[in-house]
């Protein structure tokens, strides 16, 4: 049988743990937001580029679409790599608070 103090003591890091984790989460909520508020103005930047990009000719226009893809692929894989790796450590500090309990 675990001493008080032992107990105590896992309390405490169960708490930490806990504490860890809800931070996590409102940050994860946090990111969220800040990207859907980034999609929002890349999205008025698309529909910019195509009012515009038609009528261009030339290099700049072969050119745009390639580095718009290249934007748009790079947003979506950073966002999606971000909220994955919270996602992971949230799991984590999860498994640590069941293991003491």
């Amino acid at each position: 049988m675990a001493s008080l103090s032992e107990s105590i003591e896992q309390e405490v890091k169960r708490r930490t743990y806990e504490a860890m984790m809800d931070y996590l989460k409102s940050y994860q909520g946090q990111v969220e937001e800040a990207i859907g508020e980034f999609r929002h103005g890349t999205h008025a930047f698309y529909h910019a580029s195509a009012e515009n990009v038609p009528h261009w000719q030339g290099e700049p226009g072969k050119a745009h679409e390639p580095i718009s893809g290249n934007l748009r692929q790079m947003i979506d894989a950073t966002a999606d790599g971000l909220l994955y790796e919270i996602s992971r450590e949230i799991a984590q500090i999860r498994r640590k608070i069941e293991e003491r309990q």
